[in-house]
């Protein structure tokens, strides 16, 4: 017959082992699980910050499984307190992570926010050329790529435009009083409507005593050529306004 001693050392090497073999099932289960719930709605690369918790979660089955055995209630409460604090810390530390994250799930889902949309807000604007995890990747004018989170995005006040929709721009241009207003509008409308402007149109926004202010307005299809547009309308209204001294003599 084997003595006492030896089978008390048998049967905590087999209470050893069935614990570890329930810490490694439930890492397995609670791993598997996750990654099947969330991956149709979570990157996988987000799920892979939940490795730890699952980790701490077989570490504190593990202890107190042997806290069982051995007899130590103590280390059963170590157990439970290593699974709280631990998820606690994990989660203090990828609050802004997880913040982001749910943050752009709600705004993609309620603007329906797409790949080719143009957004502008505060100091940056541009296509939207990626959804990612925790940023909205735009291309502004200069063709830079702009990380906007999602929850700057939430928090300021911004403008889409869906791909394929009209964007209103609206020029001002700056006339001096006389009867050469009327061509001058003319112009500025002729102008647009070459430069792709639809619906082109010029109203009186004020008149003053240096002048009259004029609102050049319609319609583009690319955002992106907004500045082009506004600077050349200027230009050719500038310059009909105020011919060069050859264009005079050519007149003359």
């Amino acid at each position: 017959m084997g003595s006492p001693a030896g089978g008390e050392l048998l049967y905590i090497l087999a209470a050893t082992v069935v614990a570890t073999a329930v810490a490694g099932l439930a890492y397995w289960a609670a791993r598997r699980l996750a990654y099947r719930l969330l991956s149709g709605v979570v990157d996988r690369r987000l799920l892979r910050l939940l490795e730890p918790v699952f980790l701490i979660l077989a570490a504190s089955l593990f202890l107190a499984i042997t806290a069982h055995v051995y007899g130590f209630p103590l280390l059963a409460l170590v157990a439970l307190s290593v699974l709280i604090i631990g998820s606690s810390a994990l989660l203090v530390g990828f609050r802004h992570v997880v913040e982001e994250y749910f943050t752009g799930l709600v705004l993609v889902k309620t603007y329906n926010l797409r790949v080719g949309d143009y957004v502008e807000l505060e100091n940056a604007r541009g296509y939207i050329v990626a959804l990612g995890d925790t940023a909205l990747v735009v291309r502004n004018p200069h063709r830079d790529l702009v990380y906007i989170p999602y929850t700057r995005l939430a928090r300021s006040h911004f403008k889409r435009l869906k791909a394929g929709e009209g964007h209103e721009i609206k020029v001002h241009v700056h006339a001096p009083h006389g009867p050469g207003l009327a061509r001058i509008r003319e112009e500025a409308a002729r102008i647009a409507g070459a430069l792709g402007v639809e619906n082109a149109r010029v109203d009186v926004e004020s008149i003053g005593e240096d002048g009259v202010l004029l609102a050049v307005r319609g319609v583009i299809r690319d955002p992106r050529r907004e500045e082009e547009i506004r600077y050349a309308i200027l230009d050719h209204v500038y310059s009909a306004v105020n011919p060069s001294p050859r264009a005079r003599e050519g007149e003359g």
